[in-house]
């Protein structure tokens, strides 16, 4: 243990009657106030931005391959993924590719009606997302025929037709120049707070578009990639697919034009808007840390002050300046530490109680969701801590020089 490391801790914080001086217990509690905004703000924007993602990518694919123009419902405007063999196999492993078909419909009852997109996938698709925030009935068995013309609508529609779950529906399916019309059973009801994706989606099995069609299910008019980690995987891998079909076309193994969407493209206006929490987020950072770097100055001042006469008695004993400053920065860094900790209490706590119980409401009309989504992420934590430990020992050196303008022959006997 260093000299200056010794006197910083054999220093007390506390006035002669034991309580703890009124000016310290000013810094630590703005120490930690900094501190919780610091890691409320980290946590509300990465899980914001995750909630946010998984709701996007649950209604529409990360990446997207559709015939180049406009889909009728004929044959010649289909994919059939036979086709697409060669260009998936440049897939990554993990990535999973669907066939789906997305038509234009509308629903009608007695009494009201409405436009949707029914999106019909296949068998074994993997209904997970509609399963996590379905809020009635139950996902059919689309692998019994006596389910093939059940459906999954959103809250939203269901409020416009006035329908619940066990009700039937009439479906105009437009395709072409004609469109032909089913009965549909409303088998569950979902509600994701997203309206624009809830007001225009319902969710059906793709053998029954097919048979409606008169198809074979090996034919689509898109095909949906999913499984990918992060956005760079995303644009690279769309990126791939499209240069491997563009060689197709141009060596003749493929008549068709295909375009490839990435999710970043489709849903633009809501990947830039997630954009701006990073600017926000920033912002509050560095004003917060700003803050933090004020208070430890101001209380370094105060620290210094209130032990004028030890500063003088030190340098009358011999000790050098650069000793004596160490050791106040020391000092002043306990108080740093003292208020991390209880700063990062606080804020875990809080991130903590608001994951498992919700209890800070949002509008999901201005926010797509009911509830402040907070994500609790250790490494982010630990970065933030040491990035402040850093950033404030930096700050506290320079104001630290005024010991040295400190004579031991006038402050010995100072009060």
């Amino acid at each position: 243990m260093t000299l200056a490391l010794f006197i910083a801790r054999r220093l007390s914080l506390r006035t002669a009657s034991g309580r703890t001086q009124s000016g310290i217990a000013i810094a630590v509690t703005g120490i930690a106030l900094s501190v919780i905004v610091m890691l409320l703000s980290i946590a509300v924007m990465m899980g914001f931005k995750n909630e946010i993602r998984h709701k996007i990518m649950g209604f529409d694919s990360q990446i997207t391959i559709s015939l180049h123009g406009p889909s009728d419902g004929r044959d010649g405007s289909l994919i059939n993924i036979d086709d697409l063999d060669r260009a998936l196999k440049t897939l990554p492993q993990k990535a999973s590719a669907t066939l789906t078909i997305r038509q234009p419909v509308i629903l009608k009852t007695p009494d009201n009606f409405t436009g949707a997109v029914v999106k019909g996938m296949g068998r074994d698709h993997d209904w997970k997302f509609v399963s996590e925030n379905l809020t009635a009935g139950t996902i059919p068995d689309y692998n019994a025929d006596s389910t093939l013309y059940h459906t999954v609508i959103s809250h939203n529609i269901a409020q416009k037709l006035n329908v619940g779950c066990g009700d039937k529906i009439d479906a105009y399916f437009l395709g072409g120049d004609t469109y032909r019309t089913r009965r549909l059973k409303i088998a569950g009801i979902y509600d994701t707070h997203f309206s624009e994706y809830d007001n225009a989606y319902i969710f059906a099995t793709l053998p029954m578009l097919s048979a409606l069609a008169g198809i074979d299910e090996r034919l689509g008019t898109v095909v949906e990639i999913n499984g990918l980690d992060s956005d760079t995987e995303i644009s690279e891998t769309a990126g791939k697919l499209s240069a491997t079909l563009m060689d197709d076309i141009y060596t003749g193994r493929s008549d068709k034009f295909y375009s490839v969407t990435d999710v970043h493209s489709s849903a633009a206006l809501y990947f830039n808007w997630l954009a701006l929490l990073d600017t926000n987020v920033i912002v509050i950072l560095t004003i917060m840390s700003l803050l933090t770097c004020l208070t430890l100055v101001s209380s370094l001042f105060i620290l210094i002050l209130r032990r004028v006469n030890m500063i003088g008695i030190l340098k009358a004993l011999g000790a050098s300046d650069s000793l004596i400053r160490r050791a106040f920065v020391w000092l002043t860094m306990r108080l740093l530490i003292l208020g991390l900790l209880i700063g990062n209490a606080i804020a875990i706590g809080i991130i903590l109680l608001q994951t498992t119980t919700g209890f800070i409401p949002l509008d999901p009309e201005a926010y797509y969701l009911d509830h402040v989504p907070m994500e609790f992420n250790l490494a982010a934590l630990l970065i933030l801590n040491a990035g402040i430990i850093l950033v404030s020992a930096l700050v506290l050196i320079l104001p630290s020089a005024i010991i040295t303008t400190i004579p031991p022959s006038r402050v010995i006997n100072y009060n």
